[in-house]
Parts: C-alpha cells; structure tokens; sequence
C-alpha cells in the first residue's frame, strides 16, 4: 500500500510542476525579439 502512495505523489508533484510551468512562464515571460524591434510573450508549444 506505501507504493500506491509514493506514485500518487509523485503524480501530484508532476501536476503542480505541470501547472506552475504553464502559469508562470508561459504567460509572465516577455523577451525582446531583437530582428524584429519588439517584445513578444513567451508561448508555449502545447498552446495554440
């Protein structure tokens, strides 16, 4: 039974890493595209 637990949490921990890269870099990021001469947003692939 501690194994069921062990993998439940590391699924939840791959969640929340999962969430955080989502919400926090792909929408907060913003580089400046020097070819072009203008800041753009980070996208992310999985994002259309």
């Amino acid at each position: 039974m501690k194994h069921v637990y062990k993998y439940l949490l590391s699924a939840l921990a791959v969640f929340g890493l999962a969430l955080l890269i989502d919400q926090g870099i792909c929408n907060k990021w913003v580089y400046h595209d020097y070819a072009a001469g203008m800041d753009r947003k980070l996208s992310c692939f999985w994002k259309p």
